[in-house]
């Protein structure tokens, strides 16, 4: 990429990124998909680079937004209908739910969001950011303005809680 092609994709990302990833996580309450889409839609702007309508750049982004995401409707559509299908052929091996089975993940569930809500604040912030959604221990620093060993600590202080609450349960 040119150094103007890559100073104006730079620029664009700056501009845009917080609004399509506000955009994406309003429609899909997902942080890691909202990423990715935001990702492709500044990809797809940066091809275009001069190409793009200079009055006009928010119509241009949110265009590619709304479409990345209409693209993303119907593939999911297209997959919930095959694995439906597949899910019919399945059925008959799948195991019933025991009523036990399920009461015990329930309880076990329960005890993991108890012993969550005990975490201070910060820290189970942290924890459900770097274990759940899969963010990277630098971008929660970033984040959260505070450096990756605090990260690294924060996650090691409620995994070690974690541990000691659910020892009892193995």
């Amino acid at each position: 990429m040119p150094p103007h092609a890559e100073a104006v994709a730079n620029a664009m990302s700056q501009r845009f990124r917080p609004a399509l990833m506000a955009f994406f996580l309003r429609r899909l309450r997902n942080h890691s998909e909202a990423e990715d889409l935001t990702q492709d839609v500044l990809m797809r702007v940066a091809e275009k680079g001069a190409s793009i309508d200079a009055s006009r750049p928010d119509a241009y982004v949110f265009q590619i937004a709304a479409n990345l995401l209409r693209d993303r409707g119907r593939r999911m559509k297209v997959r919930a209908i095959y694995q439906q299908g597949l899910g019919a052929h399945e059925a008959s091996r799948v195991e019933e739910l025991d009523p036990d089975r399920v009461m015990q993940a329930r309880q076990s569930l329960a005890t993991v969001v108890n012993a969550l809500r005990e975490l201070p604040e910060r820290t189970r912030t942290i924890f459900i950011l770097f274990r759940l959604e899969h963010m990277k221990q630098r971008e929660i620093a970033d984040m959260l303005g505070i450096s990756v060993r605090t990260v690294e600590q924060h996650v090691i202080r409620a995994s070690t809680h974690l541990r000691e609450r659910l020892g009892g349960e193995q």
